[in-house]
């Protein structure tokens, strides 16, 4: 149940233990203050923690208001206040709030790209948001797609823009680059891709099919060519692709 606040000066033994209602399934800090941490649950409640006030939540998501599915992640918004964030979860939604006030969301959205050939909501497993740009942002799938996003669009249907689609399998991260945001990175099934907003129809790059299925993967802060992905071999791969594009230079 417990998950675990590090110092890495200190690996013996953990500067805090969180102590939620249900398991947790991800884990943010606000990036205006390092003393608040806001955290999904498998049970799909919503909890934040301020580590001055020790272990408990200060305060969870009414479960009647909540998501269904567990929350797979959850990120904080560029905001004047610092207390606004949004979460994604296989029950298809995303849900935005305000820590402040949790007793319901301040506005949500059901993931369906395209409600007259398929009124099913898609499963939401990670998301994107890059700050500079604060009404976009992207959810990747577990139907295998990533769908972009404004949020201020005028009616639910226009809110999702349009959808990137090439992995089977559930698409476990997708971020955009922090040197050239129209293009970002998906992993999902056994290969990561590299995509580019202005080409919808196909990722612009992509890895080999690796034997073991992908799990995570990020761009380097420092160098626009360099990303890592891990599998579920355990292995960490660290790829440049403009020293070498077949296979991981370690």
């Amino acid at each position: 149940m417990d998950s675990y606040i590090w110092d890495i000066e200190n690996p013996n033994k953990p500067e805090l233990a969180l102590k939620p209602v249900s398991p947790l399934v991800c884990l943010e800090y606000n990036p205006k203050d390092p003393h608040i941490l806001v955290g999904g649950c498998y049970n799909g409640q919503l909890g934040f923690w301020d580590t001055r006030k020790g272990s408990h939540p200060v305060e969870m998501t009414a479960i009647e208001s909540s998501h269904r599915d567990p929350i797979y992640k959850t990120i904080f918004l560029q905001s004047k206040t610092g207390t606004e964030c949004f979460s994604t979860s296989t029950d298809g939604q995303v849900l935005w709030w305000d820590i402040r006030k949790m007793g319901e969301p301040t506005e949500s959205l059901l993931l369906c790209p395209n409600v007259k050939k398929d009124p099913r909501p898609q499963g939401g497993v990670s998301l994107e948001y890059e700050p500079t740009m604060p009404t976009k942002f992207m959810v990747g799938t577990e139907q295998g797609s990533v769908l972009s996003c404004n949020r201020k669009a005028k009616s639910p249907s226009e809110k999702i823009v349009c959808s990137f689609s090439q992995h089977y399998g559930p698409v476990y991260a997708v971020q955009r680059n922090p040197f050239f945001p129209k293009n970002f990175l998906t992993i999902g099934d056994w290969t990561a891709r590299i995509w580019s907003e202005d080409l919808r129809e196909s990722s612009i790059m992509w890895t080999k099919q690796h034997m073991s299925y992908m799990t995570d993967g990020c761009w380097s802060p420092v160098r626009p060519a360099v990303f890592f992905t891990t599998k579920m071999d355990g292995t960490l791969d660290v790829w440049d692709y403009l020293f070498k594009q077949n296979d991981p230079n370690t």
